[in-house]
């Protein structure tokens, strides 16, 4: 009898590691470093429930908002254990959105299938957004980094572009001019509301020069996705100039534009 007892009680003792073993609250306390991991994955792929994503504008050198980049999960240089995903894909105004985590969140960036470089999102909270880079290119910007609520995604008025024309298209940004650009076209990833008529007004409290220009632009128009600012005969030479397009700037549908600074250089 005694050693039926004593048979049995192993028995149930047995069972009851099992049930410790297989119960995911316990395991939960054993492994949480592995939950941990499984949550930070299942928020790459956007299927843990976050209410929140992370976006930014990435601009390449010429000022050209970086339309169509891939932004694949992991880097090149390091195992892509957690590479499970193809990749995020910027918009029509460069912006990417990635479902929210904190942590170091890694990237490589391809532009046509082809490798450009890599970044790793640091992010400590939703209003704490930083970055790092690997063989980003000269002039490359990530900007406007922040979170939104995934209605918002796309609800970005963004200049995607800003240059002039010299025999050829010339990008405003970054560049030394040796001549004025007399009229400067202003490219958006949607419609801009019509100009005020006062263009003085207007150009001093939507685009911004500095130093403002000796003999400014006298016209102002809106043309599809553009705003085409004309007239300009002269500008301080040998001078750096930056223009702050400000969030006065108001798509046709009353979204303001994501304050962006362009700069060039002027020499005769």
């Amino acid at each position: 009898m005694n050693q039926l007892k004593r048979s049995l009680m192993a028995i149930v003792f047995l069972l009851s590691l099992s049930n410790c073993y297989f119960n995911p609250l316990v395991n939960s306390v054993l492994s949480p470093q592995e939950v941990e991991e499984n949550n930070s994955l299942l928020g790459l792929l956007g299927l843990s429930g976050q209410s929140l994503l992370i976006t930014g504008q990435i601009r390449e050198p010429n000022g050209v908002a970086g339309v169509g980049l891939v932004l694949v999960p992991g880097k090149s240089f390091a195992p892509q254990s957690k590479s499970t995903s193809s990749g995020y894909v910027t918009d029509n105004g460069g912006r990417f959105y990635i479902p929210f985590q904190t942590g170091s969140i890694p990237f490589t960036v391809n532009k046509n299938g082809s490798y450009l470089f890599e970044f790793s999102l640091v992010v400590l909270g939703p209003q704490s957004i930083g970055f790092t880079t690997y063989g980003m290119p000269p002039g490359t910007e990530i900007l406007g980094l922040g979170t939104v609520g995934p209605n918002e995604q796309g609800n970005f008025f963004e200049l995607v572009q800003a240059y002039f024309i010299n025999g050829s298209q010339l990008s405003l940004h970054q560049t030394n001019f040796g001549i004025t650009p007399s009229t400067i076209y202003l490219e958006f990833n949607e419609p801009p509301a019509s100009v005020e008529t006062d263009i003085i007004t207007w150009m001093q409290n939507y685009v911004v020069f500095t130093p403002a220009p000796i003999a400014g632009y006298t016209t102002v128009t809106v043309s599809g996705n553009q705003i085409i600012m004309s007239g300009c005969e002269q500008l301080t030479s040998n001078t750096q100039h930056t223009i702050d397009f400000t969030s006065n700037i108001k798509s046709a549908t009353g979204k303001s534009l994501s304050p962006t600074k362009y700069s060039f250089y002027f020499s005769l």
